[in-house]
């Protein structure tokens, strides 16, 4: 999977305005978000698992303000792209926004994120690419790689069609791997990192 998000990299590194072209060009409508996390995530618990809530899709539009995310759908009703609204710069009366562009496949969605560049600037840094996998519509797996050259696997195990465990495994300087047990009691999760000792943590909701 390394190779493949690699290929992801290679091609598009250097495409943020092309990606942003399709994305108007192309979207059928919009949604609004606010929080300072996403609203949408193509694999399930990524906030979560930072001890996060995420933000969360408004009913009605809304205008570009801190924090508030514009997500633009295609005919089929697909998210294709994301506008995080960073900061508003008065003296050029623009906004700093991050940007994520969505590739949909059959049993896949690639994510592109870019850093941060002003609203209608042609230049934006790739920060990270990502691809979710996808079994009879359920999320598998999440496998990122960084600019920094990190790369992490997120992998998903499920109980009664809810997810039961999380293994997350990171390459940086040195190899790391946590576990994770979810409890959905009352219909909202708990999540829960399990220590080799067997010991536990609540990590989310966190205190």
């Amino acid at each position: 999977m390394k190779d493949v998000l690699q290929a992801l990299v290679d091609e598009y590194e250097n495409k943020y305005p092309e990606l942003t072209s399709f994305m108007q060009e192309n979207h059928q409508t919009t949604r609004w978000g606010m929080g300072a996390m996403p609203s949408y995530s193509p694999a399930p618990y990524i906030c979560e698992l930072q001890g996060c809530k995420p933000g969360r899709m408004l009913k009605k539009a809304s205008e570009p303000a801190k924090h508030r995310q514009c997500y633009f759908l295609d005919h089929d009703g697909k998210i294709i792209g994301e506008s995080v609204f960073a900061k508003y710069v008065a003296i050029k009366k623009r906004w700093i926004v991050y940007r994520r562009f969505f590739i949909h496949r059959p049993d896949s969605i690639a994510e592109l994120a870019f850093g941060s560049a002003l609203d209608g600037s042609p230049d934006a840094n790739l920060d990270s690419v990502s691809v979710s996998t996808f079994l009879d519509n359920r999320a598998t797996g999440h496998y990122t790689l960084h600019a920094s050259g990190e790369y992490f696997e997120t992998l998903y195990k499920y109980v009664a069609d809810k997810i039961a465990s999380i293994t997350e495994k990171i390459w940086r300087e040195t190899f790391t791997e946590r576990s994770y047990e979810l409890s959905h009691a009352n219909g909202a999760p708990t999540i829960f990192e399990i220590f080799p000792d067997n010991g536990k943590l609540e990590i989310f909701p966190s205190n």
